[in-house]
């Protein structure tokens, strides 16, 4: 369902694409596949062992942290569902658009309505959902343009929320016992489809959800941004 928000956002291939929380690698498998380059930064040392297990076939790297990148080469930067985990969002994201080019293209998803935040929320380690218009204004605080924001999901997304929910619930006890930074490190690898075939299955099961969304941009319990990073910057 995000997939299908994010691709039409993406600049052309001849690019270098950073991402930042890479998780297991579902992304950067497409990434590494699609750009002239893909490195993705996940520190979970878990996460990344299948991270590199599906972009390395295909010439993509995952690295631990970005030190070694260097600041104004990427034409991709982004970040999915990572935003949320991070005490100080701000700054992490302005952190992030120090890696883009000039003209780079800048893409972030979270989950939306603040007032939606439950169990599952709590359970993976999320400090905060947000509103279509907190999250273009994060972005244009990182000094980026051209921002535009919309939400992805509806209505399938909505079940697929309680259910966890539901989950959650019953397990909060047990779960408010973990540390916060493990739930984050652990939020990526809940609930995976560890097969090729679940994957493409989810796929074609979502295809007439995924219709319904583009009819309704402003509804549903994801987000996703997109910005432009100054050409004279």
């Amino acid at each position: 369902m995000r997939w299908a928000t994010v691709a039409p956002l993406l600049p052309g291939p001849g690019t270098l694409a950073v991402e930042f929380g890479c998780g297991l690698g579902a992304y950067g498998a497409r990434f590494a596949r699609r750009f002239a380059t893909y490195q993705g930064i996940e520190p979970d040392q878990d996460s990344a062992k299948v991270a590199r297990s599906r972009v390395e076939p295909f010439g993509g790297q995952i690295i631990a942290d970005p030190t070694g990148l260097a600041h104004g080469s990427a034409g991709l930067v982004c970040a999915f569902e990572v935003l949320e985990h991070l005490p100080d969002d701000r700054q992490a994201l302005a952190e992030w658009v120090q890696y883009a080019a000039p003209g780079a293209t800048v893409i972030v998803s979270v989950p939306a309505e603040p007032e939606r935040f439950g169990p599952w929320d709590e359970r993976v380690g999320h400090y905060r959902r947000y509103s279509s218009a907190d999250l273009a204004d994060l972005l244009r605080a990182a000094g980026l343009t051209s921002v535009e924001a919309r939400h992805y999901g509806f209505p399938f997304g909505y079940a697929l929320e309680f259910a966890r929910n539901t989950i959650a619930r019953r397990r909060r006890t047990a779960d408010l016992d973990v540390p916060f930074d493990k739930r984050t490190e652990t939020s990526g690898r809940q609930r995976q489809p560890h097969l090729a075939w679940m994957g493409t299955a989810r796929w074609y099961l979502t295809g007439p959800f995924r219709a319904i969304q583009r009819r309704f941009p402003h509804r549903g319990p994801g987000l996703v941004a997109v910005g432009r990073v100054p050409a004279d910057a």
